[in-house]
């Protein structure tokens, strides 16, 4: 019995990895590659047809025809020879297949030979259930996944049916309008538009901004000089409170310069005309004295000799009264 259910374990196993492989091979033609040429590398190549004639646009999907006709030849010859490669993966399977079941017999023998192994078989075995297990637990989150998924191509399909009214409506547009030959272009422009708009939109929400910026700016400056000149003004009231006090100050100066000019005058005349007198008292003095002085011209040394000449005569005269007198 244990024999046999090895057997069967190791044939599903086999059985699934074969299949696996199929699948694999099969689902090459993924929706992202509906010409099944992602093995070939000849993917048909696109081609610009906005602005192309309707015979170039006839030639062209005719050219792409034949392209997708020659993908699908290559993809039969591309699964031909894969069929045949899993025939002969299907032949060496069968051979391992034969090689495992000996081999098992034999440990199924050995097992039997040996109770300690036969308990590393069983523990073996738990740890096969625990994986089927936690499969099946995978399988379960992929179900819901899976679910998922549906729930979300669903919800697509509805949004695609929503949006195919204004598919209907920008055909219904290329049909009057005689500028726009292509939904693309109503796109582009419609594009073009909304970029302008929110560029638009954006240039006065910063104009607004530097609008408001520089108001707030002009207040502050208007209030910084505002006070400025106040201040400016009470400084003039001081200055000229100083001026005018500077200017009677300087009345007074010109009073008492004017009286100080007067004053000199009278000195400097008074000293010409003492110079002058002694001058006068120096030169006839100079005159009747037999002592040759020099011709001074500083009053000072003219008034020393005037005063030695009159010391002198004075005490010539008191001589001359105290001799007549003795007489």
């Amino acid at each position: 019995t244990e024999h046999s259910q090895l057997n069967l374990a190791v044939n599903r196993s086999d059985c699934a990895c074969f299949e696996t492989e199929n699948l694999t091979s099969i689902n090459m033609a993924s929706p992202g590659d509906p010409y099944g040429t992602a093995g070939t590398g000849t993917m048909p190549k696109p081609f610009a047809l906005e602005n192309a004639s309707p015979s170039t646009r006839l030639l062209e999907k005719r050219r792409q025809m034949f392209e997708v006709q020659e993908a699908l030849e290559l993809q039969k010859q591309e699964f031909a020879r894969k069929e045949e490669a899993f025939r002969k993966r299907e032949e060496a399977l069968k051979k391992k297949d034969l090689e495992l079941q000996e081999s098992l017999i034999r440990f199924s023998k050995f097992l039997q030979e040996n109770d300690s192994k036969r308990a590393r078989a069983d523990k073996k075995a738990a740890d096969e259930v625990k994986s089927r297990q936690a499969k099946e637990k995978e399988i379960e989150q992929l179900s819901e996944v899976l679910e998922q998924l549906r729930e979300e191509k669903d919800h697509v399909h509805e949004v695609l049916d929503k949006y195919m009214q204004y598919q209907r409506y920008l055909e219904s547009v290329l049909e009057v309008a005689e500028d726009y030959q292509e939904i693309q272009d109503l796109l582009a422009r419609h594009a073009t538009l909304q970029a302008t708009n929110d560029h638009l939109r954006q240039h006065q929400q910063e104009s607004a901004a530097e609008a408001e910026r520089i108001r707030v700016e002009l207040q502050a400056f208007s209030k910084r000089k505002t006070d400025e000149i106040l201040n400016l003004n009470n400084r003039l009231a001081q200055l000229k409170k100083q001026l005018e006090d500077y200017e009677q100050q300087a009345s007074l100066q010109e009073l008492k310069k004017d009286h100080s000019l007067h004053v000199a005058s009278q000195r400097t005349l008074e000293y010409g005309q003492v110079v002058l007198s002694a001058d006068n008292i120096f030169n006839r003095c100079r005159m009747k004295s037999h002592i040759a002085h020099p011709p001074e011209t500083h009053p000072l040394q003219q008034l020393d000799i005037i005063g030695n000449y009159v010391s002198d005569l004075l005490a010539i005269c008191k001589r001359s009264g105290a001799g007549v007198s003795s007489s």
